[in-house]
């Protein structure tokens, strides 16, 4: 399983917006800038996330794109499924009966247990939680380097 490019991006792009004054704007232009993520790719993600009430989107001259709600109220899961839909490490999790072995197979109760951990480890994690970690990087030496 792997992040998909949207989830990785969407998270990005919340962590930018997180990371700037909460009294200001953010233009999504100058977000594709920082991150790295196509423009038009990064207006459909926004899309997504402002759907999801992740994100508030305003128009005009001083528009931009703000945080739906406070950062420690999002989680890592709650963005990623607003780009990606649910998370299910095998299809078999779906729902009952999605695959033919799901009550014989001897794995099925060790991907029920990861799903479970990998969820939890997501939705425990806040966005505020990442752009406190983002400052920590940021103002840490860079290793190999004299402080």
């Amino acid at each position: 399983m792997e992040l998909s490019r949207r989830g990785d991006y969407a998270v990005r792009a919340m962590l930018d917006v997180a990371t700037r004054p909460a009294d200001r704007m953010t233009v999504t232009k100058e977000i594709a800038l920082r991150q790295d993520i196509p423009p038009i790719f990064l207006t459909k993600i926004v899309s997504s996330l402002s759907q999801a009430g992740l994100l508030r989107t305003y128009r005009g001259v001083a528009g931009g794109v703000a945080l739906g709600k406070p950062a420690d109220q999002i989680s890592l899961l709650q963005i990623i499924e607003a780009v990606d839909g649910p998370i299910y490490i095998n299809r078999c999790l779906i729902r009952r009966g999605e695959c033919d072995r799901d009550r014989t197979c001897p794995a099925h109760e060790l991907w029920v247990q990861a799903q479970g951990e990998l969820l939890g480890l997501l939705a425990n994690k806040s966005l505020a939680d990442l752009a406190r970690r983002a400052q920590e990087l940021q103002q840490a030496p860079m290793a190999g380097f004299a402080a």
